[in-house]
């Protein structure tokens, strides 16, 4: 029996965290970046590992790191591209923006200069995070004891970082993972 609910357990995490994977690390727009509303534009991304069978929504986005809205999408690319071409309504206001490809994947915030005045504020950086812990409970059985942990999960909003080793990128995945991870672990029990 335990073997059995822990291989479960393990199938439910291994299925979740596929489904949650980051899909893309975006090269393109990065934080100095300046797209003229109305222009042709090239979004870029790695791809991450399993890439994704299918093509990547790229949606373009503004607001503040915590309340981001979405303006448009840009498209669609074609199941394995790393990079799409589009065209900027001619209507953007002059704001500071970003673009999500795929699910989970951010990029950094950039100008688009469009109608009105450019922003005089700095671009949105850094990422909000809260975290929570969460009590596991101890079990015994006849076949297994359980100790007692804590769980803990961290809450990000999509926005990008700055990273040696990516163009800026931020991944909901270890945030979703962690959930999974104390769901999995409630099912056990």
């Amino acid at each position: 029996m335990r073997f059995s609910v822990l291989a479960v357990a393990a199938s439910l995490i291994s299925a979740a965290v596929a489904q949650v994977a980051t899909q893309a690390y975006p090269t393109v727009p990065v934080a100095n970046t300046v797209w003229n509303a109305g222009a042709d534009v090239t979004v870029q991304w790695k791809l991450g590992s399993p890439a994704p069978t299918a093509g990547l929504l790229v949606t373009l986005f503004k607001g503040d790191p915590a309340h981001q809205t979405k303006v448009i999408d840009l498209g669609t690319g074609a199941a394995g591209a790393t990079s799409l071409k589009a065209t900027l309504p001619k209507d953007l206001a002059s704001d500071w923006y970003s673009v999500r490809i795929g699910a989970d994947s951010y990029s950094h915030y950039f100008l688009i200069k469009g109608t009105g005045p450019a922003p005089t504020a700095p671009a949105p950086t850094g990422v909000t995070a809260t975290t929570s812990s969460v009590a596991v409970p101890s079990v015994t059985n006849s076949n297994s004891t359980v100790k007692p942990t804590t769980a803990t999960t961290t809450t990000a909003t999509p926005v990008a970082t700055v990273s040696k080793n990516a163009a800026g990128y931020l991944s909901a995945a270890p945030v979703a993972m962690a959930a999974v991870a104390v769901a999995a672990a409630a099912l056990v029990f």
